[in-house]
């Protein structure tokens, strides 16, 4: 785990790892501490100090996600505190204030929360490049691209070409999550966090929970920035501000109005129906289950992928490649288990295909009018078709079964490369000449 510097000045992540993760659980922090004012009068004097204290430490993130969600967080406690002001707690707090915008021009932290402001910021426009295609990618996949794997899939199929920078997540707790879940968990998802504001938030009779639902703010705000939700501290101190609530309902019963409950599950269904509505433009990309279909919704050929010879990003050459030769469609999965039963035209194994599968690949490829090879690193008789299949190898592969697969009728050599093909739909789907 390795420390972050800007402009030789050490970005604090008090042992997360992450600045940004540090930055959202100070956010969190910043209101919470607030609460003590609600105890006693003197109270407000120990929570000035720690607000003070933790504002310092965010500063010392340079974290500007952390900035807008403790702004954000704040926001409540300020729109409901009885007036007039004291004007030595007001002196106070602005004194408080000055000391933390002190701290951010001592460690020229200022000059990063300027960025994308004043100038163009790679960060932040990288950032909104992400995000625009969220919709798209929630949409072309309604069952969800899988828990993990929302950076990958956004790289292979909806990452402009000409950018290379590679991501785990969208940069977006809110957006990964939306995206690697199916609808269902998409609507309850957004119902969640709607009802958790409804039940924290604040009137003029209950003013003290401003500090729950500032809270609750804040880590939303944060969660938006980076991929900081999936941090178990960072739920910490949401958790604690909504179970005081709970606890303080129950025991009041003060339940929101039961004809507001409605507003959740209502809102949530219309802000699914806005990312529909935002994502549906048509896509060549559509998953199904653990199929990724390209181009139309009955494939003409099936690819079963092998990152060792079609790279980490095959779908990203993929589309570098569209529209295919001959304008067909394409069925994509990452294990030969997700073929269909039956019913296949062509089909094109790149690859490994583990010993255990072979029988039933063989079994499943049956039917299929065409199969190609790429790159095996298996002999002939562990893979015995009724039909010899063709086969494509590099011509400096490594596979001590290349030479056995060199002899089959059908093989052809692909000219200057190994076992990785650095651009394998050019060279599988475009004519070449036989080599001899």
């Amino acid at each position: 785990m390795s420390d972050i510097y800007f402009q030789g000045f050490w970005r604090m992540d008090w042992g997360l790892g992450n600045p940004n993760k540090t930055a959202a659980l100070i956010a969190t922090l910043m209101v919470a501490v607030w609460c003590l004012a609600y105890f006693r009068k003197w109270g407000f004097w120990i929570s000035l100090v720690l607000f003070s204290g933790l504002g310092i430490c965010l500063i010392h993130t340079f974290s500007r996600g952390g900035i807008v969600a403790a702004f954000l967080g704040l926001a409540p406690l300020l729109l409901v505190l009885r007036r007039p002001w004291p004007w030595r707690r007001v002196a106070a707090a602005v004194a408080s204030i000055w000391i933390i915008v002190g701290a951010s021009i001592t460690l020229q932290a200022h000059e990063r929360f300027g960025q994308g402001v004043l100038k163009e910021d790679r960060s932040i426009s990288n950032r909104f490049e992400i995000w625009k295609s969220a919709p798209a990618m929630m949409v072309d996949a309604p069952g969800g691209w899988g828990m993990g794997k929302s950076g990958q899939a956004y790289m292979d199929w909806y990452q402009p070409l000409d950018r290379a920078e590679s991501y785990r997540t969208l940069v977006n707790s809110h957006l990964t999550w939306l995206v690697e879940f199916g609808w269902p968990e998409r609507f309850l998802y957004v119902t969640g966090w709607l009802m958790v504001f409804l039940m924290c938030f604040p009137t003029k009779k209950n003013g003290w929970l401003a500090v729950p639902f500032g809270v609750w703010v804040a880590f939303f705000t944060g969660a938006f920035f980076t991929s900081v939700a999936e941090s178990v501290w960072l739920w910490i101190v949401p958790i604690l501000a909504l179970a005081w609530v709970l606890g303080w309902q129950i025991w009041s019963r003060a339940w929101p109005s039961p004809k507001l409950w409605v507003l959740p599950p209502s809102m949530a269904a219309a802000a699914c129906l806005l990312l529909v509505s935002l994502g549906d433009h048509g896509s060549q990309i559509q998953k199904k289950g653990h199929v990724v279909l390209v181009g139309g919704m009955r494939p003409d050929c099936w690819i079963v992928l092998d990152k060792k010879v079609l790279g980490d990003k095959p779908g990203r050459s993929l589309r570098g490649a569209l529209p295919i030769p001959g304008g067909i469609s394409l069925g994509v999965v990452e294990n030969i288990r997700d073929l269909p039963q039956g019913n296949l035209t062509s089909v094109i194994l790149s690859g490994n295909i583990p010993s255990e599968d072979r029988a039933d690949a063989v079994s499943r490829l049956k039917s299929a009018k065409s199969v190609t090879l790429v790159n095996p690193p298996f002999f002939p008789k562990e893979f015995a078709m009724p039909e010899e299949p063709n086969v494509l190898i590099g011509e400096f592969s490594q596979s001590p079964a290349a030479s056995a697969w060199a002899e089959q009728a059908n093989t052809r050599k692909l000219p200057g490369v190994a076992d990785f093909l650095p651009d394998w739909p050019k060279a599988i789907f475009e004519p070449h000449e036989q080599s001899q």
